[in-house]
């Protein structure tokens, strides 16, 4: 397991761990905030992930706050990466990765898990509690 954690100009953090919770996947649990000064960090932790070459790489996003464009151009690397080598991608988004994948046209690209994978129903459930 790896953590590495990367600094943010505007104080926030971003923090990615790296298990293996079966044989042959590999999980990325990303939390904190994905941006321009958090991408270089993760784009590395992700190209570890994809030498690794797991049969599955799950990305856990449910951790995460904040994701702007370059974090929606960030997974959509990630894919591309994946789809050459041959790995299965499951993304788990949080609800505001989820919002962000609906707003850029992105959602259809991945396959999605857990609780915020079908979106607005879960997300009108949540708002009600």
């Amino acid at each position: 397991m790896t953590e590495t954690p990367a600094p943010d100009p505007t104080g926030l953090m971003l923090t990615a761990v790296t298990s293996r919770p079966t044989p042959g996947t590999l999980r990325v649990t990303v939390t904190g905030e994905v941006d321009m000064s958090t991408r270089p960090m993760l784009e590395v932790e992700f190209g570890r992930a994809v030498a690794d070459e797991p049969q599955r790489l799950v990305v856990d996003l449910t951790g995460v706050g904040f994701c702007g464009v370059t974090g929606m151009a960030t997974f959509a690397r990630l894919r591309s990466r994946c789809a050459d080598a041959g790995i299965e991608l499951v993304v788990r988004p949080s609800s505001v990765v989820r919002r962000a994948l609906d707003l850029a046209a992105l959602r259809s690209m991945f396959r999605l898990e857990g609780p915020w994978a079908s979106g607005v129903v879960e997300i009108a459930q949540a708002a009600e509690r």
